[in-house]
């Protein structure tokens, strides 16, 4: 099909096929005409033009009976030329052979004939169809008195073509073929339609390009094609009036130009008009295929430039001056409908009906809002792969929920992110401390197989204490990475049960006694009368004081007091741990939660940055809350846990 669209050849043989089709429908249209102005009389006798030449030749027949009368009764001399000049012409037009007019002027008794075009020995009833008779009296004008018989050869008797003739044989072919002209008028005309949308199909495509290829005609405004389009209609609609006045006449008068002229002017003006609006349908779609029909068109890129300009400015004009605006004009609307003059008699109806219209928008708004609340709800609730369904939305809330939808799909975008990184960390960090383990192991091994030896040097024994406890802290420090990870993750099994606080935080307590007391920190611990039962996982629930109490013996200020306080009320339980920092706490609360993060900048003591993340994750995993308050060097961490009944 591109091959066929592309094709030359085959669009120049649709032009020239269609003017060929528009032509002859013009011509057949016209036959067409003249068949349904013919079924308009029964009989050929019935027309004007017969009635007209059927008139001409009764006063043929009586002049020539009063020259003749004239001659015989004499004239002046002077004037005999002139008579038998007459007399002679209008003999020969009113021969037998030379028309199919017949008459016989008889005697005022009818005995007598006294002048006839007939052959000798016949009668009128024999050679005509329909004898029309008349009583002639002699007057000053004329000088004949007697029976006027007359009338025309049938047309299977005519052997003259004159105009009687050319009446009934064209009456009797258009009679006859008034389906054949209709039938070929609109076959053309359907022709004519199809080889003009097989050009058009082609119009703008050349070989070897796959865009629309546009002309010089295409650089030519539009506007001036539509005035052609316009002249070219008015003067096809003159045309066809004229045509068919004329043609109309066929029958009244029998003009012979109107005959033979008319139909080709108007056949041909006709098909020039149809180049014409061939013409600017062609460069329109050639137009509208290459997407410049704007771009060309004056009054459409005014009104464009109009549209845009008035969108943009409506499209940034804040909420409350577009309601501002939008009541106006409900305001005039209302006006319009109640005091226009053709409304005002109906008064109130087209107010009313204003009223519901605007009641329905409203409606329609009101719908979509609620929607679009809807919507933000389950996007807030979590869901960030709600989408909020735009069909059939107003303007403005169309935008605010595609907006919405971009943020859940931006929201959702992060948050995937964020997980994969997260999960990318944490099995960086569990694959990383998996393969220091096996070196790690043989190191701690080897140092304990020294340890065994016999060492005559003594930095060789001090060398292998520090090796030891350098071993044993990146020992620790990898566990805690591994614990950190699927704490952070998730990945942890969970099995939480009805577990005493009370005694789980003695049992911490007693075997942290020894480690507080070599830094001369005093315990002040406050418990509520009666067990406090949580409902957690022993195991991890133990790490999360552990690393707490740690903390406290590593970082806390010697010679003070560690506060530690149960909190019991609200169905919950919280564990209040207060202490003294030795280093100043210059770093926000929420910062000494991060991994790597320890409240010693300088990094001397002991400790990975890693306790207080681990025990936020383990506590947040058995569906607590773990909370730092850091005031001046005052350190202070909530852990609250559901109690248990």
């Amino acid at each position: 099909m591109g091959k066929v669209q592309e094709n030359l050849l085959v669009r120049l043989a649709a032009w020239v096929l269609f003017f060929g089709a528009v032509w002859g429908c013009a011509m057949f249209g016209q036959q067409t005409v003249l068949a349904l102005l013919c079924a308009n009389y029964s009989t050929p006798e019935d027309s004007g033009y017969f009635s007209q030449m059927l008139e001409w030749g009764r006063r043929e027949a009586l002049e020539y009976a009063d020259r003749q009368n004239r001659l015989q009764e004499g004239v002046d001399l002077g004037e005999e030329p002139q008579y038998l000049s007459q007399v002679q012409q209008l003999e020969e037009q009113l021969d037998g052979g030379k028309t199919n007019f017949r008459y016989q002027l008889l005697s005022t008794d009818g005995s007598q004939i006294l002048y006839s075009n007939l052959a000798e020995g016949s009668s009128i009833e024999q050679q005509v169809e329909r004898v029309y008779s008349e009583t002639v009296e002699a007057n000053q004008d004329i000088h004949v008195q007697g029976i006027l018989l007359y009338g025309v050869v049938p047309l299977e008797n005519m052997t003259v073509q004159d105009e009687f003739y050319w009446l009934l044989s064209s009456f009797t072919r258009y009679q006859n073929s008034l389906d054949l002209y209709l039938g070929l008028t609109i076959a053309l005309a359907a022709g004519a339609a199809g080889l003009l949308l097989l050009a058009l199909w082609g119009a703008g495509h050349k070989p070897g390009r796959e865009s629309v290829t546009t002309t010089w005609q295409e650089r030519i405004p539009t506007e001036i094609y539509l005035l052609l389009l316009a002249a070219a209609i008015i003067m096809s609609i003159n045309v066809i009036v004229e045509c068919l006045n004329y043609l109309e006449s066929w029958w009244e008068y029998g003009d012979l130009a109107t005959r033979q002229v008319i139909p080709l002017a108007g056949a041909a003006i006709f098909t020039g008009c149809a180049a014409v609006g061939a013409l600017v349908l062609r460069t329109i779609v050639v137009r509208c295929k290459a997407h410049v029909l704007v771009h060309t068109t004056l009054v459409l890129r005014l009104i464009d430039w109009g549209w845009r300009n008035v969108t943009y400015f409506l499209h940034h004009l804040p909420m409350t001056w577009k309601t501002a605006l939008g009541f106006l004009g409900y305001l005039g609307v209302i006006f319009f409908a109640d005091y226009w003059e053709p409304l005002s008699y109906y008064r109130p109806v087209p107010g009313m009906l204003v009223n519901v219209v605007v009641l329905m928008g409203v409606c329609w708004w009101s719908a979509g809002f609620q929607r679009v609340r809807k919507g933000t709800e389950v996007i807030a609730g979590g869901n960030v792969n709600h989408k909020i369904d735009t069909a059939r939305l107003p303007g403005e809330l169309k935008h605010q929920a595609e907006s919405l939808n971009n943020i859940s799909s931006g929201l959702n975008n992060a948050v995937d992110e964020k997980m994969k990184s997260e999960r990318f960390k944490a099995e960086l960090i569990t694959n990383v401390s998996h393969d220091l383990k096996t070196p790690l192991t043989s190191i701690i091994n080897y140092v304990n197989l020294l340890k065994s030896t016999q060492q005559t040097d003594p930095k060789a024994q001090e060398y292998i204490e520090v090796l030891d406890r350098k071993s044993q802290r990146l020992k620790k420090l990898t566990e805690d990475l591994v614990e950190a990870s699927k704490a952070s993750t998730g990945a942890l099994s969970v099995n939480r049960e009805r577990i005493g606080m009370n005694q789980l935080l003695s049992q911490a307590l007693g075997e942290y006694e020894e480690k507080l007391q070599e830094r001369h920190l005093t315990v002040v611990c406050t418990e509520p009368e009666g067990e406090s039962y949580v409902y957690a996982d022993g195991r991890h629930l133990w790490r999360v004081i552990d690393n707490l109490l740690g903390n406290c013996a590593k970082y806390a200020l010697e010679g003070t007091r560690i506060y530690i306080e149960l909190i019991r009320g609200k169905g919950s339980v919280t564990l209040a741990i207060k202490n003294v920092s030795r280093e100043p706490l210059n770093i926000p609360a929420e910062r000494l939660m991060e991994r790597f993060v320890r409240g010693d900048t300088s990094r001397t003591t002991e400790g990975s940055g890693l306790g207080l993340s681990i025990a936020r994750s383990l506590t947040e995993l058995q569906g607590g809350t773990f909370e730092l308050v850091v005031d001046g060097d005052l350190f202070k961490a909530l852990v609250t846990m559901p109690q248990a009944s």
